[in-house]
């Protein structure tokens, strides 16, 4: 059966001298694999450039069934991360949510709602002049919506501390681990509200942007240790 569907382009991985292997999130079936043949000839119809990483592509295969190497037999770019040049911010913000989107989808099946959402955030980051130091935070809880543990937001005065493991805000502060100190706990509270909020120092940023990864690694098994967070958070200075 051939078909023909918008992706996003995952990750792509050198095999042998002249080929790829290149995972990518269909709008179709989800994420699926494919070996690209002679990628960084001089004469292939299909370019590895095609493939840097959250490109988003329109893509044609043959689907077998059960292979789990699939051959592509087309691919057009739609719109592609390269083109909004050299930009250190924006680069390291989709370098965070390329590394973020591969673990947690690295075998999942398709979702139309979740692959809107991806495009629709890719395209904000590459079609913006700037982007602001909070942007992967809400980035992170408007994704935990979709993913079905969005954070529960009662916030008060006498609940004033946010739990990972519980998801939810609590009047003590008994493990400095899991659960987050107050000025990280309030800040969160103004993004769940989606409140237009001044952007505290970088320090309770950056604090809170590691904490909401843990939560992703306690509500979500396929998420591992994110290495582009040391960046990220090395990068938004503003």
């Amino acid at each position: 059966m051939i078909i023909t569907t918008p992706g996003i382009v995952l990750h792509s991985t050198k095999y042998s001298d002249t080929s790829l292997i290149v995972k990518i999130y269909t709008e179709a079936q989800g994420t699926q694999s494919f070996i690209v043949k002679g990628a960084f000839g001089k004469k292939s119809r299909i370019k590895a450039a095609l493939f840097s990483p959250m490109a988003m592509v329109s893509i044609t295969y043959n689907d077998h069934g059960g292979d789990k190497l699939k051959y592509l037999k087309d691919i057009m770019r739609r719109s592609t991360t390269a083109d909004m040049g050299f930009d250190p911010v924006k680069s390291s913000i989709l370098l965070f949510y390329n590394e973020l989107v591969y673990k947690l989808l690295f075998d999942a099946g398709p979702d139309t709602v979740l692959f809107h959402f991806l495009e629709d955030e890719i395209l904000k980051i590459t079609e913006a002049e700037t982007c602001s130091a909070d942007t992967p935070l809400r980035f992170l809880i408007r994704l935990s919506i979709i993913l079905g543990f969005f954070p529960e937001n009662n916030y008060s005065e006498s609940t004033p501390f946010f739990s990972l493991t519980e998801g939810r805000f609590q009047q003590w502060r008994l493990d400095e681990q899991s659960e987050l100190p107050e000025a990280e706990s309030q800040y969160l509270a103004h993004l769940l509200r989606e409140e237009s909020t001044p952007i505290p120092d970088r320090q309770t940023r950056n604090n809170l942007l590691r904490y909401l990864i843990e939560y992703y690694k306690i509500h979500n098994e396929h998420l591992s240790n994110m290495e582009s967070v040391a960046v990220l958070a090395d990068i938004l200075h503003a």
